[in-house]
């Protein structure tokens, strides 16, 4: 049979999988993988939860990892370019091939689960089955395992003894499935902590710490804090900064919230050494300098100033504030917005809409997105210049021609991951980039 018709019906498959929503729990997914004899079990897992920056830390861990000589399978959702892309091994996509294989099974699993009347896997749980499948197959050495919104009913969360537990800030998001306080979301998110494996996290706030150190402690698991680095400098293109008891570290990612990322990393990486893997300092720090996320405060263009950037809550929102602070004080900024309308896109705007002398809103092609017109309108309730456009291409475009005019002006394309891919391929095409 034809390859390509292969992975036709293989994208076919996972596009029908949404049908059946969003259910949290994991139940289905327990079935699931046992159709597909477990093959989870034989993987060794670090699995990270929290709200930002959980693909950048897992970027930075695949990036070291690789760099040593391992085999780094990583699970990252959701898909910001392209469907494979949340499925990597040494940071490279899974093949076309490789991905018509995997989930022919997969949906062969999903038949017999059906046949036996149960319901039909969400399609998180048949991308994250396809995943372990594939990571299996492959037998990576190590298996970055990201969660998808929460934590103890989240489909990854079947493993049961991963080889430590990792979480990036917890921050008010997702209220709707995992509660309406900084407690409750936290205590769904540390779900994935497991009896006596280690805990690694970021900074947090008061009462996010207070649920992980308990947690931790009813589960006898050891806890550690990475340490906070705030003082970064761009030399030379690159944001370095001092990491305590190691030196410096440099960052291809500029933006303000990778120091964060990256320390949390570098101390996973650190314990991660008690479980017998091997790296050289060295070994680290070009790992992390050499780490690279798309759609993560990526610049696009030098000439004219273009940045994409997926602040989609309002913790991204002011990590985004900080690193344009850093970088373009003083420029003007034209802005591209998209988002869900789930989300706090207010609290987003009074952070944000100080910076931007204008903003162009789009509607993303999501089922969730806010009507381009609706946040434009509340921009210009709350002072703000927005012009509502029928579709990227306009607001692409005229983003650039300001840019382009002006040396000391530049366009950030923000919000909703869903709409990242579009601004991209919009701005080359525009470009001839």
């Amino acid at each position: 049979m034809d390859k390509k018709i292969d992975y036709e019906r293989a994208v076919s498959f996972h596009e029908s999988a949404k049908a059946y929503g969003s259910i949290l729990g994991l139940e289905s997914i327990k079935a699931l993988m046992y159709e597909l004899n477990d093959v989870w079990k034989e993987l060794k897992i670090v699995h990270i939860a929290g709200t930002n920056g959980k693909g950048s830390v897992s970027c930075f861990l695949a990036s070291v990892l690789k760099e040593a000589g391992y085999t780094v399978g990583q699970y990252n959702s959701p898909a910001v370019f392209d469907l494979r892309e949340v499925y990597q091994i040494n940071q490279k996509w899974i093949s076309m091939e490789e991905y018509a294989s995997c989930m022919e099974e997969v949906a062969d699993s999903c038949k017999k689960m059906t046949d036996k009347g149960r319901r039909h896997p969400t399609v998180f749980e048949v991308e994250t089955a396809l995943a372990f499948l594939w990571f299996y197959r492959r037998k990576c050495d190590i298996v970055l395992l990201e969660t998808g919104m929460g934590g103890s009913t989240d489909a990854t969360n079947l493993i049961q003894k991963p080889l430590c537990s990792v979480f990036v800030p917890i921050q008010m998001d997702h209220m709707d499935y995992l509660g309406n306080s900084l407690r409750e979301i936290a205590g769904v998110k540390a779900g994935i902590i497991k009896e006596n494996c280690p805990v690694i996290t970021a900074n947090q706030q008061k009462e996010v710490r207070d649920v992980l150190m308990q947690t931790a402690k009813a589960r006898h698991a050891a806890l550690y804090q990475a340490p906070k680095c705030t003082d970064g400098l761009l030399e030379n293109g690159r944001l370095c900064y001092q990491y305590p008891d190691f030196g410096k570290v440099c960052l291809s990612m500029t933006g303000n919230y990778q120091i964060e990322n990256s320390a949390l990393a570098i101390k996973t990486l650190q314990i991660l050494r008690e479980f017998g893997f091997c790296y050289t300092d060295l070994q680290i720090r070009k790992g992390i300098e050499s780490a690279y996320w798309a759609g993560r405060y990526e610049c696009l263009s030098k000439s004219p100033g273009f940045y994409i950037d997926g602040a989609h809550n309002p913790a991204a929102a002011g990590q985004l504030a900080k690193s344009l602070d850093r970088e373009f004080y003083g420029f003007r900024k034209i802005g591209i917005m998209g988002v869900m309308a789930d989300k706090n896109y207010g609290e987003m705007l009074e952070i944000l809409l100080p910076y931007f002398q204008k903003i162009y809103t789009v509607t993303p092609e999501h089922i969730r997105a806010l009507k381009a017109e609706i946040l434009a309108q509340e921009i210009r309730n709350r002072g703000g210049a927005a012009w509502a456009k029928e579709s990227i291409a306009p607001a692409v475009a005229a983003a650039v021609s300001e840019a382009s005019k002006d040396e000391n002006c530049i366009a950030v394309a923000f919000g909703s991951l869903y709409f990242l891919n579009g601004v991209k391929q919009t701005f080359y095409e525009i470009t001839g980039s």
